[in-house]
């Protein structure tokens, strides 16, 4: 198979949920929750823009951070049809190198989730590394669901004429784990002929909240608290704030 978010996956995201598509009101949850901060954020799982391209609109000095190449690349591709500029980088969250630190890091919507354990506390670690003194992380995470989820296909059509057409498979939830697991396929259709397929397994790792405050003070974050449903009843989100330890709120 092969790794999540590749050509096909970027594609789709991009026409699913494209800049400036708010899921569930956690733009205006983070253009608000940013309007004090001075100077530059860091969005980690930047993927193609749908927030940053937004966050940079309001005025902010916005950095992203991605794995998949093919996720940047649409990003660029937005940033350059909306006159805008970010630097954006291709690391993994658990060893970045960047040659600025920020005054927030956020990660919305979610994406934390699709980090394996053993790679979390490493970027939650890097986190803490390139916060200023006074900085803060905001991490998104979505809410445990044992419930076992159906499979779908989805199609959707691109402005080039063609159609990108996604299958998931039905989720397989393991208690013990504290994970779900998903295989999307998706597929490139034009003229009515497949052209590319690409597969992968997405899998979503859940924390509780107990569980995850104390992955934060054991990555050396302190004043942690947490908002649920962006303040407004969203469903399926936890907001956890925090600042490394000797810092102050900004």
């Amino acid at each position: 198979m092969d790794g999540e978010y590749g050509t096909l996956s970027a594609m789709f995201y991009d026409c699913s949920k494209p800049p400036g598509h708010s899921l569930n009101g956690d733009i205006e949850f983070y253009q608000e929750l940013l309007h004090g901060v001075p100077g530059r954020i860091l969005e980690a799982g930047v993927g193609t823009g749908r927030l940053l391209i937004p966050l940079l609109q309001s005025g902010k000095v916005v950095d992203g951070v991605d794995l998949s190449g093919p996720m940047l690349e649409k990003c660029q591709a937005n940033l350059d049809h909306h006159g805008l500029k970010a630097r954006l980088y291709q690391q993994d969250l658990a060893h970045l190198s960047l040659p600025h630190r920020y005054d927030a890091i956020v990660m919305p919507t979610g994406s934390f989730c699709l980090l394996p354990r053993e790679v979390a506390i490493g970027a939650l670690r890097s986190f803490r590394e390139y916060l200023n003194p006074g900085g803060e992380l905001i991490v998104d995470l979505e809410v445990p669901n044992s419930e076992a989820e159906e499979g779908r296909t989805t199609r959707l059509a691109l402005n080039s004429g063609a159609d990108v057409v996604l299958t998931n498979s039905a989720g397989t939830f393991d208690a013990q784990a504290q994970t779900t697991s998903y295989v999307n396929t998706y597929q490139l259709v034009d003229n009515g002929e497949v052209v590319e397929t690409q597969s992968c397994e997405m899998v979503l790792h859940w924390y509780k909240a107990k569980e995850f405050e104390a992955l934060l003070l054991k990555s050396g974050f302190e004043r942690i608290t947490k908002v649920v449903g962006y303040g407004i009843g969203s469903p399926g989100i936890i907001t956890f704030k925090a600042s490394p330890k000797g810092g102050h709120f900004i």
